[in-house]
C-alpha cells in the first residue's frame, strides 16, 4: 500500500500493540519527523498505516 504524504497530514502510526494519530512535520528519505502530544519523534515509513486527516481541516478545539 503508498500513502501520499504531505506536511501536516495526520496519519496513523501503529507499533503493533498500540495506534496513535500524529501530524507530519518533516518528511526526510528514511523517516518523517512527527508530532504527538507536544512532542517531535522520528518515525519509520513503515510504522505509518494511515493517512486520516489534514491538519488545516480539523476544527479548532474551543477553550
Amino acid at each position: 500500500m503508498t500513502l501520499s504524504l504531505h506536511n501536516h497530514n495526520i496519519v496513523r502510526v501503529t507499533d503493533g500493540r498500540q495506534v496513535h494519530n500524529c501530524t507530519v512535520i518533516k518528511m526526510c528519505f528514511d523517516y518523517a519527523v512527527v508530532k504527538y502530544q507536544g512532542e517531535l519523534y522520528r518515525i519509520p515509513y513503515q510504522r505509518m498505516d494511515e493517512v486520516v486527516g489534514h491538519e488545516l481541516l480539523m476544527p479548532n478545539p474551543t477553550t
